[in-house]
């Protein structure tokens, strides 16, 4: 049954509570003391009443009684909390039985709160009050974040497919209206007709891997398919491909692998993680006769990979929300191209690992990132050995 409030509040939302007890009397009662007080109130004499209500309405507060036939409060709590739809919904607990070992449970099954009648009406409004209060304090901020969320999006996107689009469009159509051109410029325009095609592609690849890093695909790949994995060949397959741009940016990439340690990953995935380190490493570097420096070491049961530069720095404002998605430093000023998800996706697969990523920096001094993964000891092979170094050399013109 639905009942509306008899006082209108003056918020734009009046709450809905569920409640649910066999007992007549207090279920007339008890809704007519929350309708008095401004709320839409449901109602249900048992766990099968409520839950096809469930199914019509959201109630914002669920009151229910723990005896009752059928269906009795502490499994329509279980029911309610099994759906994630509902899971959310504060639950009280309103019963006659007062024994403390039915307060314990209801607490320690995740009630909201727990009230024994007799009850004061005040005592009851108190906790529908606060719960309802602060689900309004949270619907408001999570407002707030997804406007802000939403801006940031249509602002980086805005600029992420218009820049790669104007190469592919602009070029291709200098090359249809301007078909005499020589050969030069022809390599020209189809060279940058690539880069926006390739930067596309980058970004679609990006939102992909995203949606399967929280629609649980890729957490469930790393835990089926993931080997043993060594250290030193990790960072030498990570590190290789980025010798060309190194060189052109003139900046020296040192490793330096104190330890050679076995841990257990999926290979694709890590390395995606390491790449992304590594290239912001460089993006961020001195422009010429920078240093990014990439060590490996053993610390107690994990393996500690940091990926150190001698850049520009960030902020510490700017280091509370590097991780966050659609997030980019300074784009006003420096040229980056993504989205703003390249470290949320890095440190999205390292925990999917066990691992975690800490990072520290100093403006005009560089940044220092620093990947902690377990060490599976059943596989774990480590040795201390003198410091294996290897430069990849960069001209110094």
């Amino acid at each position: 049954m639905i009942t509306q409030p008899i006082r209108d509040d003056s918020n734009d939302h009046q709450a809905t509570i569920l409640l649910v007890d066999d007992d007549p009397g207090i279920l007339e009662t008890t809704a007519d003391l929350l309708m008095l007080s401004g709320y839409t109130v449901l109602t249900a004499t048992d766990g099968t009443e409520a839950l096809p209500i469930l199914d019509q309405y959201l109630p914002d507060v669920i009151v229910s009684d723990i005896m009752m036939p059928e269906m009795n409060g502490y499994e329509l709590f279980e029911a309610v909390r099994s759906k994630p739809q509902w899971a959310a919904i504060p639950f009280i607990f309103l019963t006659a039985r007062g024994q403390q070992k039915d307060v314990a449970l209801g607490h320690r099954i995740g009630a909201d709160a727990y009230l024994t009648k007799p009850f004061e009406p005040d005592d009851l409004m108190m906790m529908i009050e606060n719960r309802v209060s602060r689900l309004r304090q949270i619907a408001s901020l999570t407002e707030a974040d997804y406007a802000r969320l939403k801006q940031e999006i249509l602002t980086v996107f805005s600029h992420e497919l218009r820049t790669p689009l104007t190469y592919i469009v602009g070029y291709s159509t200098l090359l249809e209206e301007h078909r005499s051109l020589d050969a030069d410029s022809i390599d020209d325009m189809l060279s940058g007709i690539q880069r926006g095609s390739e930067r596309l592609v980058r970004l679609v690849e990006d939102l992909m891997l995203m949606v399967r890093i929280d629609g649980g695909v890729v957490g469930a790949e790393i835990m089926e398919r993931r080997i043993p994995c060594q250290s030193s060949m990790l960072i030498n397959e990570v590190v290789q491909p980025f010798r060309k741009l190194a060189d052109e940016r003139n900046v020296q990439i040192t490793t330096k692998i104190n330890n050679d340690v076995t841990f257990s990953c999926l290979p694709m995935y890590i390395e995606d993680a390491f790449r992304r380190l590594v290239d912001n490493a460089l993006k961020f570097s001195k422009q010429e006769g920078g240093d990014v420096l990439i060590q490996v070491e053993k610390q107690g049961g994990a393996v500690m990979f940091t990926i150190q530069d001698d850049g520009i720095g960030i902020k510490p404002a700017q280091q509370k929300i590097l991780f966050e998605r659609f997030r980019q430093l300074d784009r006003d000023v420096m040229e980056q191209q993504g989205v703003g998800l390249g470290l949320t996706i890095a440190r999205s697969l390292v925990r999917l690992h066990g691992g975690d990523i800490e990072m520290e920096s100093v403006p005009g001094k560089g940044s220092i990132f620093r990947v902690r993964l377990p060490i599976d000891e059943r596989e774990a092979i480590a040795f201390d050995s003198d410091a294996a170094v290897q430069v990849l050399p960069a001209p110094r013109s």
